[in-house]
């Protein structure tokens, strides 16, 4: 077991002992309220049986991608890849299942190309040995590997994300996969052309906002959305609503939405499921006139006192 220490804001350094959630399904519950973690996947059934296996959560994301979640609340090492490849075997022979999940969804799903669908496996654990990430290469899938400790500091409760970079190993170049670029080009196939160009051209204007303010993000640009990171979770972005619509989003927590929606100075909205202000664009909307409500998210995510 892992130790952390904190250092308060007035300088007292205090400790905390990492401990392990009680159960598979107080960490999957942990999970499914923490959108963050997993905030491009859209989860449509959870406990579904695979032969002999079952999945613990089953989705979509927004890279066109059906996504097998195994959430393990011990340390994970070789012996987890036969089972993923089981549940990767299940996907690509039952995408007409997934599919009628789709259709019975509640929440809006992302379009989904059923002739160009891909499967995507995602294994969380406290830890994961440092042969899996080399190994997993080597199953012809995607495969996301993410690593979540809990620490408890006094009363309050701290959780550390790692998501695990693909192992390269020494002398040797990466293989590379014709991996998707989501540029003006990926995005004026399938949106509004004009609305594209706004589109970059919001973004280009909130990254230098970004570099102006020296704020510690880096631009992530996907299928849907363009979002500045600190580290694993995004603080704001710009994200589509439609063919032809999109908007300002930033990661802020419901009980702040009000002190949020004082700071903007323009109309906007709060988004339940992705726990975020979303403030539609338009021509008249200044960038400038969102660094209230960036900084806020920004110290809620960043800071060292994500309540204040």
């Amino acid at each position: 077991m892992q130790k952390i220490f904190w250092k308060t804001k007035k300088g007292k350094i205090v400790s905390g002992n990492e401990v392990r959630f009680k159960t598979e399904d107080e960490l999957e519950r942990f999970i499914l309220d923490t959108k963050e973690i997993l905030s491009d996947v859209f989860i449509l059934k959870r406990q579904i049986r695979a032969g002999r296996d079952i999945p613990d959560m089953v989705g979509v994301d927004r890279e066109n991608y059906a996504v097998i979640i195994e959430n393990k609340n011990v340390p994970v090492d070789e012996e987890i890849l036969p089972q993923i490849m089981r549940y990767a075997v299940w996907a690509e022979t039952h995408q007409d299942t997934i599919r009628v999940w789709c259709q019975e969804a509640e929440n809006d799903l992302p379009e989904i190309d059923w002739e160009q669908l891909k499967i995507r496996l995602i294994v969380i654990a406290p830890s994961i040995k440092s042969t899996v990430p080399r190994l997993v290469k080597k199953l012809g899938y995607l495969v996301d590997l993410i690593e979540i400790k809990k620490f408890v500091v006094g009363t309050d409760e701290i959780i550390l994300v790692n998501q695990l970079e693909p192992h390269i190993e020494e002398g040797r170049a990466a293989i590379a996969k014709g991996m998707q670029i989501y540029d003006r080009e990926f995005y004026k196939e399938r949106r509004n052309p004009r609305s594209v160009d706004g589109f970059f051209n919001l973004v280009s204007k909130l990254e230098a906002l970004l570099k102006r303010e020296e704020w510690a993000l880096e631009l992530k640009i996907n299928a849907n959305y363009a979002g500045f990171k600190h580290g694993f979770f995004n603080v704001f972005g710009v994200g589509w609503g439609g063919t032809k619509s999109f908007g300002v989003f930033a990661k802020i927590p419901k009980n702040k939405f009000a002190k949020a929606k004082r700071l903007c100075p323009y109309p906007s909205e709060y988004d339940e499921r992705w726990k975020q202000i979303w403030i539609p664009a338009n021509e008249n909307l200044k960038p400038d006139r969102l660094i209230p409500v960036i900084q806020l998210a920004y110290d809620l995510l960043v800071g060292e006192q994500p309540n204040k």
